[in-house]
């Protein structure tokens, strides 16, 4: 079951994509992910309830945090992403934000210590040249010329916008729980896009008027994709672990290029194919476990030396991690079978990388 649990979900994440693309053509970008994520939050708040018995009191600094997590994930980085899907493909826009965990290394190595090799720098210039040539759609001219589609743009802006608060999530969940702080990012992000919802309001904007297939798609997008795929992903999770689970990920490229093309005529192109492929390789370099003694951190080299990030991730056991905040998508990981096999192993699923397991699941 929790292998069907874990194939499952990356389907509805695809669905999301397939099912908004042709939405946002008729409904504002905006007015979806507000009511994606007004509908994800209502549902996921008994859930934390029910699971941690209250619902946890941020404190101090975390309040900030989860600002700018509700800010950078669920309202910038969907609004964004729904943008980009009225201007370009699915299969770029969904190899795009696969460069996720590369933008979120060049953020976390100089913020919270990660280690810097040299295998780790080529594979983030690996992965950001294979993101130029989709952007380019293969042509070399087109590069040089920085004449780029602007939903492409608009898509890397959306996948920087998630590597932002990947981070800010790192810091948050020190203390709170994957669950409550994807639940109260949500509640900050629909904050952000009632404001700025209630302004456009004001300045003339009329409010959206939603057919009877515009509001199936919404229900599908807020309960389907939002807060089932994120339950899914978490119970798989918690059964075999957050490193074979991860696993998992790597199929929503897949299902979103089959759902694209049977639903929408989209076609995978041979330049979309090899910015694929040197995206996917840039993201095993960045996200494989760095061996003992090899790591380099901005603190030197050192057998054993733990990085901040090791830290704050330490309590992050198997049956706890999840993909992104319940976001749409995690960033490709690709580790080797002996790091997931291996008990002593976390795996970070938000950046893909991996780190020791601690004893105990206290922060130090």
């Amino acid at each position: 079951m929790a292998y069907l649990l874990l194939a499952v979900t990356p389907l509805l994440w695809a669905g999301n994509w397939t099912i908004a693309k042709p939405l946002v053509q008729r409904v504002d970008p905006m007015d979806v992910a507000l009511l994606r994520w007004a509908m994800a939050a209502l549902l996921l708040g008994p859930v934390v309830r029910w699971r941690e018995g209250a619902w946890p009191v941020p404190r101090g600094r975390e309040w900030a945090g989860l600002w700018l997590a509700g800010l950078t994930g669920m309202a910038g980085y969907n609004t964004l992403q729904y943008l980009a899907q009225r201007y370009t493909s699915n299969v770029n826009g969904t190899l795009i934000y696969t460069a996720t965990p590369a933008l979120t290394f060049l953020i976390a190595a100089p913020l919270l210590g990660e280690a810097v090799t040299p295998r780790r720098v080529a594979g983030v210039l690996l992965s950001l040249a294979g993101t130029g040539w989709i952007l380019a759609g293969g042509s070399a001219a087109a590069l040089l010329g920085l004449d780029f589609n602007p939903g492409d743009l608009l898509m890397l802006l959306a996948a920087t916008s998630w590597a932002v608060y990947t981070v800010t999530g790192r810091f948050l969940m020190r203390r709170l729980s994957p669950l409550a702080t994807t639940l109260y990012a949500s509640v900050t992000g629909v904050a952000f896009l009632a404001l700025a919802r209630a302004g456009r309001w004001l300045a003339g904007a009329p409010w959206p008027s939603l057919a009877g297939r515009d509001v199936l798609a919404l229900l599908y997008i807020g309960v389907a994709a939002s807060a089932v795929a994120y339950l899914f992903w978490n119970e798989g999770v918690r059964r075999i672990g957050a490193g074979p689970a991860s696993i998992f990920g790597n199929l929503l490229p897949l299902y979103t290029a089959l759902l694209s093309g049977l639903f929408l005529g989209e076609r995978v192109t041979l330049s979309q194919a090899a910015g694929g492929v040197a995206i996917l390789a840039g993201v095993y370099l960045v996200a494989a476990p760095v061996g003992p003694g090899g790591a380099t951190g901005r603190h030197g080299v050192g057998a054993g030396a733990r990085t901040a990030s090791s830290r704050h991730l330490s309590r992050q056991e198997a049956g706890t991690a999840v993909p992104n905040g319940g976001q749409d998508v995690i960033g490709p990981v690709a580790v080797s079978f002996k790091h997931l096999r291996a008990p002593e192993t976390v795996l970070d699923l938000e950046t893909g990388f991996c780190f020791k397991k601690k004893k105990n699941n206290n922060y130090n």
